[in-house]
């Protein structure tokens, strides 16, 4: 249980360290952090003045279940009159379609939109909000501009800079070839100033596209026919009534389009009834003629018989002609309309399932390439397919017409065979009887007729006047909001920002650096050991080690004088070489001092200034330089000459001497190992200080003597590119037990008047100067201690941006 949570633990403990180095890395920068993160605050507050707020109107409606609902419902749908089913996706397209939102666009005239100019961002203004409304007496061909106004309370008047027009209160006005009435809004207030307001016309097409753009109507669930909608819109009110009068629109443009069906079967049914009842007239009138011509009054048994057979014959008969006639005017219906879509005729009289079904379908395939074309135009591969499927269902239902009057043709023919038989019994039926009979007969058949056609007729006028709306609305429009843009998003993307601003900078200003500044770009090119860190001293003073001193400065030289005899300098090895990529590196500092710390050890030190170009130490250390090293070269005095005491115990300088015109040849001779191998024997350590080994080649002449050489590099002064060089100076043996020195490092940070120096991190190993630090060591210079809490809450700020992004 232990074991599988330690990693656990480790991973929280290194991204804690991670952190916690990551402040420590950046915080001496903190006053440029305080300057870019307000900026950037600044900034996004600017921005999100400058964003328009955006609102959500929402609504659900319920979509009628065509296999569900009351039992008047099930009537209907058992008369055959709307047989429509309702999909749900079908109906989100609907919903979302271009027709209906552009008559949404018409009755709310939203072509043309007021707005009133503010110097940080445009409002919008609309309903009891704008001063004046523009209503196109002509919605069909609105042009599209935009029109700044005045208005003038006072004079009742409104100017129109652009077209040089003053109109006054409540009269019309053409702009962009479109005749608007004005319609002033009484309620507004006429003691705003200031206001730069003008009017944005747009097609109506372009409008309703904007809006279907925001509109997003998705089911509840797959199996359920609640329909979710909503709308974005920087206006409110707008949204709630666009969805309002969306679902205005559906709700009637559905009841249209059944009573139309309806309609169209009503007109059909009350045409046949005006030739039925003309028909019934002429049969009766031709009855009572017959009858008072005849003197007749009742018929016998005999015809009795012939009538009640014959009548059953003759209702057949009929009911075949009568579904002839219907069949023959859906016939003439689908070649007439051709491909023009249409309303179907009623098919009320016809039997046959197969057929009504097929009419179902061109009904509602006729409606879908309505709506295909409204959504994608005429040219699209979508109403081409409906243009198609229309021809296809056309083409089916002619066949299974012709095949339905064959059907019925032949049961006439057999009915009109059993009437003949039947004929028979007339023989001994009196002539005139017969004839009464006939008549008769034609009056059964009307009569028949007559009241199928009403009953019909008063299904049909029920259903049309039972006409229900397919949706139903659950929940009223209403606004959520504003769901952007969002403020804390803003803020904190703005305190991001400033931040990564901040580190960007500081990145610029030390990572695309050519010098040296950081100790990782000595130790990434050189596999040459680094023995220690010097800190930029606050003194003029060269020396800044002395017996009993112990600040941090003297502590880093006393360090470097250990790691010295890791790398192989001891008395048996006692010759250190210092030297340098270029001049200002700082070698004859560390040299004076590192002799200085091996004298507080009670050791004799030989100091020799080889630089015979640019002699430094004789004047540090404020002894002659002349006579000295090049005079002995030159054979004119002694050694022991030249060695010369300083003001430091056990110190000895040996001084250039007079500098030579050419100091390479002298350094050559042989003289300057004798010299050498006798200072070697009166001192027990003995220190160089040479001249750069860029520039010249002095420091390469004596190579061998030195045991240890010792490479000073400086802070932001040593170029990067001379690292690879010492890298390569080690890899070739040029030089004995090489080894480097970081030296004048500098505080990192920014330094604010008032606030004392900068904060103790530096840029070499580590994070700070004090490797003494809490251990009882004094500072020459003690560096500011950043407070707790300011550290405690940048931890914290950037622990929530850490938790934000990973969630």
């Amino acid at each position: 249980m232990l074991e599988s949570q330690l990693p656990e633990e480790n991973k929280k403990q290194k991204e804690a360290n991670f952190f916690v180095q990551l402040i420590q890395k950046y915080l001496p920068f903190w006053p440029l952090f305080a300057l870019t993160v307000p900026i950037s605050l600044v900034f996004s507050y600017v921005l999100l003045r400058s964003q328009t707020p955006i609102y959500v109107a929402s609504a659900k409606v319920l979509l009628k279940d065509p296999n569900k609902g009351s039992g008047d419902s099930k009537v209907l749908d058992a008369l055959n009159i709307f047989s429509e089913k309702k999909i749900v996706d079908n109906e989100i397209v609907v919903l979302r379609s271009s027709s209906l939102m552009q008559e949404v666009v018409r009755e709310l005239d939203l072509y043309a939109s007021v707005f009133n100019q503010g110097k940080v961002r445009q409002e919008e203004l609309y309903d009891d909000n704008s001063p004046v409304a523009f209503l196109a007496l002509d919605k069909g061909s609105i042009g599209e501009g935009k029109y700044y106004f005045n208005i003038d309370w006072a004079k009742r008047t409104i100017n129109f800079p652009k077209v040089n027009k003053t109109v006054p209160f409540d009269s019309t006005v053409i702009l962009s070839n479109t005749l608007f009435q004005l319609k002033v809004n009484p309620n507004y207030s006429q003691n705003l100033v200031g206001k730069k307001y003008y009017v944005l016309l747009r097609s109506v097409e372009g409008v309703a596209t904007g809006l279907i753009g925001g509109l997003k109507a998705t089911a509840i669930s797959s199996s359920s026919t609640v329909i979710d909608i909503k709308l974005e819109t920087p206006i409110p009110q707008k949204g709630k009534d666009v969805l309002t009068k969306l679902f205005q629109v559906y709700i009637r443009t559905g009841i249209e389009d059944k009573n139309q069906i309806a309609a169209k079967t009503l007109n059909f049914i009350d045409g046949r009834l005006r030739i039925v009842i003309a028909q019934l007239d002429s049969v009766e009138g031709n009855i009572e003629a017959y009858r008072s011509r005849e003197h007749i009054i009742d018929l016998d048994k005999q015809s009795q018989l012939f009538f009640d057979q014959v009548k059953d014959l003759d209702a057949q008969q009929s009911q075949i002609d009568l579904q002839l006639d219907v069949l023959n005017d859906i016939k003439n219906y689908v070649l007439s309309k051709s491909k023009k879509p249409g309303t179907v005729p009623s098919q009320l009289l016809v039997t046959d399932p197969v057929l009504g079904e097929l009419l179902n379908q061109l009904y509602q395939a006729e409606v879908d390439l309505e709506k295909a074309r409204s959504l994608s135009g005429e040219k699209s591969d979508v109403v081409q397919l409906g243009i198609d499927r229309i021809d296809h269902l056309k083409r089916d239902i002619l066949e299974n017409i012709n095949n339905i009057q064959t059907t019925l043709t032949t049961a006439k023919n057999d009915i009109d065979s059993k009437i003949s038989l039947n004929s028979d019994l007339l023989k001994n039926v009196p002539e005139k009887e017969r004839g009464l009979l006939q008549i008769s007969r034609q009056q059964e058949i009307k009569n028949s007729i007559y009241s199928f056609l009403l009953q019909k007729r008063e299904e049909t006028a029920l259903s049309s006047a039972s006409t229900i709306a397919d949706l139903r609305i659950l929940e009223d429009p209403s606004i959520s909001g504003p769901v952007r843009p969002v403020a804390n998003n803003y803020y904190m993307a703005g305190l991001i920002v400033g931040v990564l601003a901040a580190v960007f900078i500081v990145l610029m200003k030390e990572q695309f650096k050519s010098n040296v500044l950081f100790r990782d770009d000595i130790v990434d090119k050189t596999t040459v050991p680094m023995v220690g860190e010097i800190i930029q001293a606050n003194t003029k003073n060269t020396i800044v080690l002395h017996e009993g001193k112990r600040s941090v400065i003297a502590e880093q030289f006393r360090t470097i004088r250990t790691n010295l005899s890791f790398i192989g300098l001891s008395e048996q090895h006692k010759v250190l070489m210092v030297t340098s990529s270029i001049s200002g590196e700082g070698k004859s500092f560390t040299a004076i001092n590192l002799a200085i710390g091996f004298t507080l050890t009670g050791k004799k030190v030989a100091l020799l200034e080889m630089d015979l170009r640019k002699p430094k130490l004789s004047r540090l250390l404020g002894i002659a330089r002349d006579p000295g090293i090049s005079n002995y070269v030159s054979g004119n005095i002694p050694l022991a000459e030249i060695i010369k005491p300083t003001s430091i115990p056990n110190l000895y300088l040996i001084p250039a001497g007079a500098i030579p015109p050419n100091p390479t040849e002298l350094i050559a001779r042989k003289e300057i190992k004798d010299m050498m191998e006798e200072i070697k024997k009166q001192f027990d350590y003995v220190i160089i200080d040479t001249a750069p080994v860029a520039p010249v080649t002095d420091a390469l002449l004596i190579k061998d003597i030195g045991d240890v050489t010792l490479f000073v590099v400086r802070h932001d002064h040593t170029p990067k590119s001379f690292i690879n060089m010492i890298n390569e100076y080690n890899q070739t043996k040029k030089f004995n037990n090489m080894c480097i020195v970081f030296n004048g490092i500098k505080k990192r940070g920014i330094v604010i008047g008032g606030l004392g120096k900068s904060y103790g991190y530096g840029y070499g190993y580590g994070y700070g100067y004090g490797y003494g630090y809490g251990y009882g060591y004094g500072y020459e210079s003690t560096p500011s201690s950043m407070p707790k809490t300011l550290l405690n809450k940048l931890k914290k700020i950037l622990t929530d941006i850490r938790d934000k992004f990973s969630k």
